[in-house]
């Protein structure tokens, strides 16, 4: 018979396994090994913070392609000759925006809301309405500095996720020695599917809505995926217009264009980050880069610096695949010519695929190409265990926020393939972010070489922290001082890399102590 004590009560429901208990397992994992502090554990368990809001902004009417069966009612629709052709915009969709008075002065032929253009395709006009978007922001932990991370817009974001990257943030910051928190938020949004202006609208609409949660000593955002430096000018626009003194509010966003107050190699800096650490993996074997051959995985901000950097280091990159295709050359792929194919205003998808440099294949073919390293820098859980059965290399940087799922980490162990884990990898990016905000508050500019030389110093010093507390092999050298962190036991790197952080923050709660 049950105890009073437990009568009526309902049973313990059985936790859930979600991206973010996922990501949480490596936490748990290192807090371990060190018996990090219990009070610290429950303080960074879960975030600080969780907001959920919703953002509006008015569309602009489009032009909506029809399907080719549903065209033929259309075929005898006279063409609309468009007088003021820069007044459309087109979209990676297919789909036209009408920009201003994009069809004013035009011979419009329209029949029950359809038109035919000059490139043959039959449209449907649809008017611009208001639209709702979800918006995040997570603040998971503060207790090295302000909340730091970047703003993604992209259609798969939940708030589940941007705990995760929330989480990730707060162990990077700490690994990097900068003095920040971590945070993570975006839209619910495929950015491609809409125009400059209404992306515009929407991201001032955010800001507005995100103002009372942040500031450049309080929450700092920056780029991440679907957004750029363009978008950081309108949010700090947003944030400091009519304020009295904008200019000592230029730190609230990071990844800025350097002429508004951004730094010199921010936005190379997370592939400049990924490829340091690959460069120092080899020197520690006694060997060099040159020679070398990857593939690469996202051919983003940083999936392009990174390969651009590795082949003028004499790498050779054999393949590439992004949200839209898979490219391979065994004899290397030109990476400075594949960067000019995507960034080529005609190229409304930024896309690797149909690049004349090299050959098609399918994303599954990717992983069965053999080659010394693998830099995957797309987004999170790509790599699972059946991939990493796959894999042909023997290195892993992880350009991306956690590219290979815990079932997948076993499985590299098991098979010997090394890994830079993304927390160190990927921490070019806040690192030169810090950099950045510093030059903001001091109102200085440093040159490309300074920003590059200070980030090549913190990424391999925090590296090889990691590879000695991985090895258990504590000491001091010129560069780094492991001494303080290795346990007793060797560990994976990734678990190393954890370790690394929990001890630098649990060092500010053991030594600041609890607020009442």
């Amino acid at each position: 018979m049950a105890s009073e004590e437990n009568f009526m009560r309902a049973p313990a429901p059985t936790p859930k396994r979600t991206v973010y208990t996922e990501a949480m397992e490596i936490f748990h994992r290192a807090a371990d090994l060190i018996k990090l502090d219990k009070r610290v554990r429950l303080e960074l368990e879960e975030p600080d913070y969780e907001h959920i809001f919703y953002v509006t902004a008015k569309l602009k009417d489009r032009l909506v392609p029809l399907i080719p069966e549903r065209a033929k009612q259309f075929s005898d629709l006279p063409e609309t000759q468009v007088r003021n052709k820069d007044g459309l915009e087109l979209l990676a969709n297919g789909s036209i925006i009408l920009n201003g008075r994009a069809l004013l002065g035009s011979d419009v032929a329209i029949r029950q809301g359809h038109l035919r253009l000059p490139d043959g395709k039959v449209y449907q006009l649809v008017p611009g309405e208001s639209q709702r978007f979800k918006a995040y922001r997570v603040q998971h932990n503060q207790a090295r500095g302000p909340y730091k991370g970047g703003l993604r817009y992209h259609r798969e974001v939940s708030l589940d996720l941007f705990k995760a990257l929330a989480a990730e943030m707060t162990w990077k910051t700490a690994i990097s020695e900068v003095p920040f928190g971590g945070g993570k938020g975006g839209i619910q949004i495929d950015p491609r599917e809409y125009g400059k202006e209404e992306l515009e609208a929407i991201t001032l609409r955010f800001m507005y809505r995100l103002k009372s949660l942040i500031g450049p000593n309080i929450d700092i955002p920056a780029p991440d995926v679907g957004t750029n430096p363009e978008i950081m000018a309108l949010l700090y626009r947003q944030f400091s217009d009519g304020e009295r003194e904008r200019h000592n509010l230029r730190g609230i966003v990071t990844g800025k264009d350097v002429r508004i107050g951004g730094s010199e190699g921010r936005g190379k800096a997370t592939g400049q980050g990924v490829a340091f650490c690959i460069e120092d993996y080899y020197a520690d074997r006694g060997e060099s880069v040159k020679g070398k051959t990857f593939v690469l995985q996202g051919f983003g901000n940083v999936g392009s610096h990174a390969a651009n950097i590795l082949a003028g280091a004499g790498a050779r990159l054999l393949a590439v695949n992004d949200a839209d295709g898979t490219i391979y050359n065994g004899d290397g792929i030109d990476v400075q010519a594949l960067m000019a194919y995507v960034q080529d205003p005609k190229n409304l998808k930024r896309s690797v695929l149909g690049f004349p440099g090299a050959q098609k294949i399918e994303k599954k073919d990717l992983w069965d190409v053999q080659a010394d390293i693998l830099v995957p820098a797309a987004l999170g859980g790509e790599i699972t265990a059946d991939i990493a059965e796959r894999l042909k290399v023997k290195l892993i940087a992880e350009g991306a926020n956690g590219p290979t799922t815990p079932e997948a980490d076993r499985v590299l162990q098991k098979r010997g393939i090394e890994l830079i884990p993304d927390i160190i990898a990927n921490a070019g990016g806040v690192t030169v972010s810090y950099y950045e905000w510093i030059q903001n508050k001091r109102m200085e500019r440093w040159s490309e070489a300074e920003v590059d030389q200070r980030l090549e110093r913190a990424m391999k010093r925090n590296y090889r922290i990691i590879r000695d507390i991985s090895r258990n092999q504590p000491r001091k050298t010129d560069m780094h001082d492991s001494r303080q962190y290795c346990i007793g036991e060797p560990v994976d790197t990734r678990c190393a890399a954890m370790i690394l952080a929990l001890k630098r923050i649990e060092a500010h709660y053991l030594l600041e102590g609890f607020s009442q």
